[in-house]
């Protein structure tokens, strides 16, 4: 049975709980998330997640590159751990790009609530389709997708192609998750975030309720 830190609302320590419970009881804890991006590209890879492994929408769904709980007593630091078991990368944790935390306070239904510290970061790199890949089955595939595309596509969602170690396929908005298109944005605003870092935009100071876009 795995534990995690929980918070106060304020980012307190307070104690432990299940990852089950966190949910359950709607209980503060932290998230690692790291969006992988190829900037001389222009490209972004995200994981086509399984739905056996994703407790709120189940069907399998395009999801962010890395992502998730860090355990009790884990460090920011220590959630270079995910990206490896989800995408089969050793990454330094100094090869990555802080962009600041994400705040969910989400009600589901009265079984399962999304209250979370979500530390978020950019990984910079070259990817190979056929290598990224989960240790288990968590992770279908990835998906390799540009950028400015991908932008324009969850404003305004219709279909968009994107590259897969099995080739080309088509994209809707139903294989996506609907709450990081119209709750607070995550794929846009992660991605807008990426804008800013390859044009050299200060990071250090940004908040997540600052670049919100409607």
């Amino acid at each position: 049975m795995e534990y995690v830190d929980v918070f106060d609302e304020d980012y307190h320590l307070i104690g432990k709980a299940t990852k089950k419970e966190v949910h359950e009881k709607g209980l503060w804890h932290q998230v690692f998330s790291c969006l992988l991006v190829d900037t001389e590209e222009n490209k972004v890879y995200l994981q086509y997640k399984n739905a056996s492994h994703n407790d709120v929408a189940h069907k399998n769904k395009i999801d962010i590159s890395v992502g998730g709980h860090l355990l009790k007593g884990e460090k920011v630091e220590d959630g270079v751990r995910e990206i490896k078991e989800e995408a089969s990368l050793d990454v330094p944790f100094d090869k990555l790009v802080y962009v600041g935390i994400r705040r969910i306070d989400k009600y589901i239904n009265d079984n399962y609530q999304i209250r979370e510290f979500s530390h978020l970061f950019i990984y910079d790199s070259k990817f190979n389709l056929e290598e990224l890949k989960s240790v288990d089955d968590e992770v279908l595939y990835f998906v390799q997708f540009d950028i400015d595309e991908l932008i324009n596509f969850v404003k305004k969602p219709t279909i968009i192609k994107g590259l897969t170690k099995d080739g080309i396929k088509e994209f809707g908005e139903d294989d996506f998750i609907k709450a990081y298109i119209e709750d607070d944005h995550l794929y846009l605003n992660y991605l807008l975030l990426v804008k800013m870092y390859m044009n050299n935009e200060p990071l250090d100071k940004i908040k997540w309720s600052n670049i919100v876009k409607e």
